[in-house]
């Protein structure tokens, strides 16, 4: 007999009681447009976050173009400032350093915030920033985005084309301080020789914050069998990512996002795979139409899962992976213990 639906609202319940974790959202730069008001966190977003049981959230620093080369550093470090002050006027948040911090954050009831980094355009080639940003909050750092920078190169949006060298004499020493310092080095977006020379030179879980995987979208950007495994040995773990899931709208849909789960469980079990939603679609809806078109002139068939678009659809997937037959402590590792492990390990 299937459950009826006040008990599988109960189970939902249940197992978001400890709150889940979403590793990418970007937040700061959304922060930093409405930098003209103030309760943007509490107005804008913390129903959402409430609504989907969200416990720690990886809020990303990310530089648009428009603010390269000149203003890269001035920006990122306005974004950060700009959760400070939005978490100074709500007792619903804290910014978290270390592991503790978020089990403090988390017994307390507030959403514990991860700043995370989508790219070092603020750091530029300056080593010594990175230790700023650092005592700042900067927990994460995935070296790149879809562009080049003084790191190395991101994987582009298509089969092949991806820049073929590696990691520049700076980003491995990057990846060594980091590593030296406690910041999670997110392999999300990096090109394929760059993500193998982080292997080479990490020593630490690997994690990819937010990914497909290419056996459904063969893009570069996404992640591939092989380097699949390489996180799965290493004892690491992988983000799905809510954007990225098919080149074909009709097929972008939750039941295809767990397909993706599912793949990366297939090669390297339930303890490798967990939650990077990338939700995009409340930044992509406040765009002009020529904003729009621009967007799809560099990133083409990026589409959004009408029914997995925000935080607060959180509790369809938990729904949907009950209906195919994840067990509590599969859906408990997916949802926030994997996150966690990573957390309590590097943090």
């Amino acid at each position: 007999m299937s459950d009826s639906p006040s008990s599988i609202d109960e189970r939902i319940a249940r197992l978001h009681a400890n709150g889940l974790v979403d590793l990418h959202f970007d937040l700061l730069m959304d922060l930093y447009d409405k930098r003209d008001r103030t309760d943007v966190l509490v107005t804008d977003f913390l129903p959402e976050f409430k609504a989907g049981d969200v416990g720690v959230l990886a809020a990303a620093i990310y530089i648009e173009d428009q603010y390269l080369p000149d203003r890269a550093l001035a920006v990122g470090l306005d974004q950060i400032a700009r959760l400070y002050f939005e978490r100074d006027r709500s007792d619903c948040f804290a910014i978290c350093k270390s592991y503790s911090d978020i089990k403090g954050a988390r017994e307390q009831g507030k959403i514990a915030l991860l700043i995370a980094m989508e790219g070092i355009e603020p750091i530029g080639a300056d080593l010594d920033l990175l230790r700023i940003f650092y005592e700042l909050g900067v927990r994460v750092i995935g070296l790149t985005h879809a562009r080049s920078n003084s790191a190395g190169s991101g994987g582009v949006f298509a089969a092949t084309g991806s820049p073929p060298h590696g990691l520049t004499a700076f980003g491995r020493n990057l990846v060594r301080e980091c590593e030296r310092l406690g910041i999670i080095v997110d392999l999300a977006h990096i090109n394929a020789a760059g993500f193998d020379n982080i292997f080479e030179i990490t020593t630490k879980p690997p994690i990819v914050s937010h990914t497909n995987s290419r056996n459904y979208y063969d893009i570069e950007r996404n992640i591939g069998d092989e380097q699949i495994k390489m996180v799965g040995a290493r004892g690491g773990v992988i983000g799905i990512n809510s954007v990225l899931v098919s080149p074909r709208k009709e097929e972008s849909t939750l039941d295809h996002y767990i397909d993706h789960i599912e793949h990366i469980i297939d090669l390297i079990g339930i303890n490798g795979v967990g939650i990077g939603f990338d939700f995009f679609e409340f930044i992509y809806r406040q765009w002009a139409e020529a904003e729009r078109l621009e967007f799809h002139k560099k990133f083409p068939n990026v589409h959004f899962i009408p029914d997995l678009a925000n935080h607060a659809h959180a509790p369809n997937l938990t729904r949907k992976l009950i209906e195919r037959g994840f067990s509590d402590e599969e859906i408990e590792k997916i949802l926030f213990r994997n996150w966690m492990r990573i957390f309590e390990r590097i943090l």
